[in-house]
């Protein structure tokens, strides 16, 4: 009996310290775990700059203060045209960008902590180095091309640059004819489209904060540029060539669409296959078809592939008598994984892969394809799948 009084004690003991702990709960105060004030933090202090293209590193040193959120730096590329740039108090410095001379520049830094509250600035004068507009124009030229011109240039600091190609109309008006985006360290475009008749050009180079360079003027005649006619083309089956389970006539017979022809291959990679253009040509471009029934940039699409010519290839099947054209890639546009496909993946499988041909390469009646890879077969696969549906060569006939 004792035994069971005792049992009791302890279990309303124990209640009463639940309900008490629960009824504290109403009195704990909650507190913002961000002191809000006005006082303003110091000002940053050390200041100094290194110079880069376009742009400039500012290092500083952080006031001794202990809720400073970041730094902000705030200036102008041009006369009313302000940006800012922010680095969070684990860092003691900043970049700024977007400069399109080698002028100085006045960056105004202010401290700003967890209230919002900013120190009195500090200004620092910075001199980026050229930017790559400028370095990027001091490179550029370009050629007489296929339909058009080929130009050049290089982008050694792999900025997003735009290269705008004018035309001089029959007016003698400037008009904008076509744009080429580029980040690479080198550019290499072909402009197309254009009749064989004298023409004046107009290249300049421009950012995304719409730094011009000058503009490169030259009158050039494009050369004369045609589809080749796939009437006059025919397969050329040579020892060593791979297996091929469609008709190889139908990699140019105008259908795009997924039907049984062109190039389905299964076996070692690299493999090849050969055909007749019927006329020796100066090629000057391509273009190519793959499966895009949603398999795009997948299974057996081609992704590396060789184009090579010759004018008497050597009946064994070896490479004797070829000449290499260019190596191409295939590259899905948005880069998503294998099976996600964005509309612009889509709309260029569908519209076909453009590639060009160097213009320096000689003219040609016989070319092999040489494939090395494809999206489901990486290269050296000893039982690799390959898909082409059809192509479309252009350039120019030759006597």
């Amino acid at each position: 009996m004792k035994t069971l009084e005792i049992l009791c004690k302890n279990i309303i003991l124990l209640l009463s310290g639940v309900i008490c702990l629960l009824s504290s709960c109403d009195k704990v105060e909650l507190r913002d775990n961000l002191e809000q004030d006005g006082v303003a933090p110091g000002p940053v202090t050390d200041v100094t700059f290194e110079g880069l293209p376009g742009s400039a590193k500012i290092n500083y040193s952080l006031p001794d203060d202990f809720d400073i959120l970041y730094v902000v730096g705030e200036y102008e590329i041009r006369p009313g045209v302000g940006y800012n740039v922010k680095s969070s108090y684990y860092s003691n410095s900043l970049t700024v960008v977007g400069f399109g001379t080698t002028d100085e520049y006045n960056v105004d830094l202010y401290a700003v902590d967890r209230s919002g509250n900013r120190s009195e600035k500090t200004t620092v004068t910075i001199r980026p180095l050229p930017p790559p507009v400028q370095t990027a124009f001091a490179t550029l030229d370009y050629v007489q091309g296929f339909g058009g011109i080929y130009l050049t240039f290089e982008n050694t600091a792999k900025a997003n640059l735009i290269a705008n190609v004018l035309i001089k109309d029959e007016h003698g008006d400037w008009v904008e004819y076509d744009k080429y985006y580029m980040s690479l360290p080198l550019g290499a475009y072909s402009v197309r489209g254009l009749d064989a008749i004298p023409t004046t050009f107009g290249v300049s180079i421009y950012d995304r904060w719409e730094n011009r360079s000058d503009t490169l003027v030259r009158e050039i005649t494009p050369i004369h540029e045609t589809q080749l006619n796939k009437s006059m083309f025919s397969a050329l089956a040579l020892p060593g060539d791979g297996n091929n389970a469609w008709n190889l006539t139908g990699l140019w017979d105008n259908v795009t669409a997924n039907t049984g022809g062109g190039i389905s291959s299964t076996g070692a990679f690299p493999t090849r296959f050969n055909f007749n253009l019927g006329t020796r040509s100066k090629l000057s471009r391509f273009k190519f078809w793959g499966v895009h029934d949603g398999r795009q940039y997948s299974s057996g699409n081609v992704k590396e592939f060789e184009l090579w010519g010759s004018n008497d290839p050597d009946p064994q099947g070896s490479f004797d008598g070829w000449e290499l054209l260019g190596f191409y890639t295939v590259v899905k546009p948005s880069g998503l994984p294998e099976g996600e496909l964005s509309a612009d993946d889509s709309a260029v499988a569908v519209a076909g892969f453009d590639f060009d041909v160097s213009q320096d390469a000689p003219p040609v009646k016989y070319l092999r394809i040489n494939i090395l890879s494809s999206f489901g077969s990486p290269r050296n696969s000893a039982n690799g799948t390959a898909w082409m549906r059809e192509i479309t060569l252009w350039g120019e006939e030759q006597p």
